[in-house]
């Protein structure tokens, strides 16, 4: 049989052909198109992107959510460090201008953080955006060197700088305007373009300029852009070189401005923060202590290594505290992003080491594989990151709401009120030919702008709602302020970015008479059923003495006349009535006999002269008084000086200022060239001999010291009157028994803030136990382990289980349960509404305080006050209300009576709370 040879030649046929075909497109590849493909393989390259986990939520405590992050789409710019010729700068500029029109046609916005701007004349400025002289200086550095101005050029001395910053000669650096129109040239920015378009592009080159150590990472340009703008920007791709989109968070508050002040907001993160800075964010010092940043050098082999002193120890870099550094967006520090953004005030500030997902602890990573132009074309590999975890409040979010409107109205109120009140005693008078004390002061009399409330659980110390008005939306950070909310929220007279709630620091007046009455009886100065009584004439408190020689002696102070008008009204008077009464007198006497120490002693104790432990930035300290507080001689600087800036009143400062006025005044006279440096340093030496036992004798030291400091003669000092003067001044930092008076009743030195308050007033409530407050309930991560869990922490128990203590604390409750009837006369008995009286007035007590404000003499700007607890038994809720220039304690029950009626009203409803699952939410 015959071998079929035609169909093994038509298969050999055909394979010869395909092999053929295949060495010509072979050649074709590799000679024809090789170059082609050659440049498209060199323009791809593998890239990681670092991959962020989503920001933890703000809950309240039912798990209504306050706060959340919510996906969204951002634009971002990205060089590629190989491109750096001027043709790539080129490119880069057009497709910026290409990209910004596009978001600006959907009604969005670019970055506008250029150091550039143009003031009102037409004159182009810097704007450093902050207002340290350290922080402007390091600014202007880093922006020099990161866009290329030479600095060295105009200023040969340059690289020679020392390290203080403040030496620094600046005036030789490049201006604003020559900054302005370099950039324009080496960016090739249209010459046809006006600033303000010309600055966009200069603001985004900025940021990508600024991240150069960190050339990998995009700049972000735009936030949220809709999602027109994504599908726009991905169908011009290859026009758009560096530009890209990426899906990313935004933060939401859904409740708008309520609980604004609580929640916080963010901002773009620093280059650099202090380790202090970090610490109350929530980090551990064991987390950062790896991270402190130092300086680096090179090895032989150029690698970056720490720099290391003579001793072979790493020269760390500190801030103008001398704190130690953390570098934020360096991967050898936390490895936040440029663009991150994290909190900087309440919550969202203090949770940060919990709340973010950006750091490095948190970071996945994506390696993708991108083309020429920065787009991606295939992803490579992808390990996931972790989300920040979820932070429970002790807030109730309703209650909340119902106590920030309470205190707008209430203000509203008073100011409205007070302003009628004046009118009215104006034309009263006029009608009898008189002229008012307000007639001439309408204009300048400050009325209610401001308060706080804060409302507490006396059993441990939770805070339940907490108010500062006027208050802010923290949307606003997010969305980019307005010229309006700029100007809203720079208002420096009623500062509403400040938590008043915890920053206000004011004297207390009469809520401080608990204090006052639980120390009198426990120091033994008054007994509990003592009447004391007033021995003055003309509403004037007397100190009732003796002599060396025992006769009775008495001396007239300035501590504020009685409310009453006839003092015998108060005559007799047991604790529980001062209470009741608000009796000044009373509570006069008891301070004196106990002095300044022990009083001082026991404001520490009810907690009034320390931190809470409030889990929010910002909070004050309070103080009561006595030598060390009014004026310590004792606190010194870093180099041994008298420090003037430590103290806890401005009396110093001012007494410092008024010497340092008259030794030039002497040197004047003397016709000697004025040192200030020696004027200051002979100012700080004569206020250190005010050591609180008096100036007799000191004469000879005062002169002394003034030659060895200025050098004027003892012997001519002694002809002058200088020395009496001088006297006369230190005199007034001395602590007199008319201060202790004025302390036993809140007034004088005596400062506290409303939150420490109501710490004091819970003590009073739950029979002395003082608790730290607490705003954070507890911490859940993202698996859904509660990571830390908020224990009522005691820090101080007053008194014990004895029948004398039992009967102390029922003389004070006695006293705040009549500062609220009728029967007693109480002080604020006649100001709650009479629905209110009916239904409600029996659960609750309370204490008005009518505070003078520093030396104001009109009764309009005192601080009102009004605290309060309930029930009477077994109580749960306290309430402090606070507004400065309030006119009277007694005007603010309305706030505290609509705070009260829904309490009350939630609880006698019964009704079954909306509670969440657990990690669940409540709409």
């Amino acid at each position: 049989m015959k071998r079929p040879i035609g169909r093994f030649l038509i298969v050999a046929v055909l394979m010869l052909g395909m092999m053929g075909a295949l060495v010509y497109r072979l050649g074709t590849l590799t000679i024809a198109e090789g170059q082609t493909w050659s440049e498209e393989a060199a323009g791809r390259k593998v890239r990681t992107i670092a991959l962020k986990g989503e920001r933890g939520r703000i809950l309240d405590r039912n798990g209504v959510v306050l706060a959340y992050s919510e996906t969204c789409y951002n634009v971002e710019f990205l060089r590629d460090a190989d491109s750096r010729t001027d043709y790539d700068s080129a490119v880069y500029t057009e497709s910026l201008i290409k990209a910004i029109n596009i978001i600006e046609q959907s009604g969005g916005t670019t970055i506008d953080t250029s150091y550039l701007a143009m003031d009102e004349s037409g004159e182009i400025v810097y704007d450093w955006g902050v207002t340290s002289e350290a922080a402007i200086r390091a600014r202007y550095k880093n922006f020099c060197e990161a866009v290329g101005l030479n600095i060295q050029r105009r200023d040969p001395n340059y690289k020679a700088y020392p390290k203080d910053s403040s030496k620094w000669d600046i005036s030789k650096w490049p201006t604003a305007e020559y900054a302005y129109n370099y950039l324009r040239r080496a960016w090739f920015i249209p010459e046809e373009y006006t600033f303000e378009q010309a600055n966009k592009i200069i603001a985004i080159r900025q940021e990508v300029s600024l991240n150069n150590y960190r050339a990998y990472e995009p700049v972000t340009i735009a936030y949220d852009v809709e999602f027109d703008v994504v599908a726009e920007i991905k169908q011009h791709s290859d026009e758009l070189v560096g530009v890209q989109v990426s899906q990313s968070t935004t933060r939401i508050y859904p409740r708008g401005e309520t609980a604004g002040h609580i929640v916080g907001y963010l901002s773009r993160t620093a280059d650099t923060v202090s380790v202090n800075t970090l610490l109350a964010k929530g980090y551990t010092i064991e987390e950062l202590e790896p991270l402190y940043k130092y300086e680096t050098t090179t090895d032989e082999d150029g690698n970056t290594i720490p720099k290391r002193d003579e001793e072979g120890n790493i020269v760390y870099v500190y801030d103008e505290s001398g704190n130690h550094v953390i570098d934020m967006t360096s991967s050898s520090g936390l490895a936040y992003s440029y663009s991150d953004y994290v909190g900087v005030s309440g919550i969202e500030s203090t949770m940060e080491a919990y709340l973010t997902g950006a750091t490095k602890a948190h970071q996945g990573a994506k390696e993708v594989e991108i083309n020429k132009n920065g787009s991606v074309i295939r992803e490579l590999a992808q390990t996931n990151a972790t989300n920040g975890s979820d932070v429970s409040l002790t807030i109730d979010i309703e209650l909340q709401a119902v106590v920030e409107t309470a205190l707008e109205k209430l203000i509203n109120k008073l100011s409205a009120d007070e302003m009628a009140y004046m009118l009215d005693d104006i034309a009263e008078k006029e009608a009898k030919g008189e002229t008012s004390k307000y007639a001439d002061k309408l204009d300048t009399i400050e009325t209610a702008k401001t308060g706080a409330i804060v409302a507490m659980d006396p059993r441990t110390g939770d805070v339940l709602a907490m108010a500062s008005y006027p208050g802010f939306d923290p949307n606003w950070f997010i969305q980019g302020l307005t010229e309006e909310q700029a100007k809203y929220l720079d208002d420096a007279d009623t500062t509403p970015l400040r938590n008043k709630a915890i920053s206000l620091k004011i004297a207390p007046g009469s809520i401080f008479k608990m204090v006052t009455g639980v120390a009198g009886v426990s120091e033994g100065a008054v007994q509990i059923d003592e009447a004391v009584n007033d021995r003055g004439d003309g509403g004037s408190y007397y100190i009732h003495t003796t002599d060396e020689n025992g006769k009775e002696v008495i001396i007239k102070t300035n501590a504020p006349r009685c409310w009453k008008r006839y003092h015998e009204e108060h005559a007799n008077l047991t604790l529980t009535q001062a209470l009741a009464q608000s009796c000044n007198y009373y509570f006069c006497e008891v301070a004196y006999r106990m002095g300044i120490d022990t009083l001082n002693e026991w404001a520490g104790k009810f907690g009034l002269t320390s931190k809470t432990g409030i889990e929010l930035p910002g909070e004050s300290t309070g103080i009561c008084g006595g030598q060390s507080v009014l004026f310590d001689n004792t606190l010194l600087d870093a180099e041994g000086k008298l420090s003037i800036t430590a103290q806890k009143t401005s009396l110093p400062s001012l007494i410092y200022r008024r010497l340092c006025t008259l030794l030039r005044e002497c040197m004047d006279k003397r016709m000697m060239e004025i040192d200030e440096g020696a004027v200051s340093a002979c100012a700080l030496r004569l206020m250190q001999i005010q050591d609180g036992n008096g100036l007799d004798g000191k004469g000879p030291e005062i002169r002394r010291i003034i030659s060895e400091e200025i050098g004027i003669p003892e012997g001519y000092t002694q002809t002058q009157t200088w020395t009496s003067e001088i006297v006369s001044l230190l005199n007034e930092i001395q602590w007199k028994p008319t201060q202790t008076i004025r302390a036993g009743f809140g007034q004088g030195t005596t400062l506290v803030t409303p939150i420490a308050v109501a710490r004091y007033i819970s003590a009073i409530a739950n029979e002395g136990t003082v608790y730290e407050a607490h705003i954070v309930d507890r911490v859940i991560d993202a698996d859904g382990n509660v990571v830390r869990d908020t224990e009522p922490v005691i820090v101080n128990t007053i008194g014990n289980d004895s029948a004398e203590w039992d009967k102390l604390w029922t003389a004070i409750k006695e006293g705040m349960k009549g500062v609220v009837s009728l029967e007693d006369q109480g002080t604020a008995s006649d100001k709650f509404s009479e629905e209110f009286m009916e239904k409600y007035l029996d659960r609750i007590t309370g204490k008005t305080g009518s505070a003078q404000i520093g030396l104001a003499s009109i009764d309009i700007e005192t601080t009102s006050w009004f605290v309060t607890y309930a029930p009477r038994e077994d109580p749960e809720i306290v309430i402090v209300s606070c507004v400065p220039n309030g006119f009277s304690g007694a005007w603010s029950i309305s706030a505290a009576e609509e705070i009260y009626t829904y309490y009350f009203n939630k609880q006698d409803s019964a009704a079954p709370e909306t509670l969440a699952q657990v990690n669940g939410i409540v709409p």
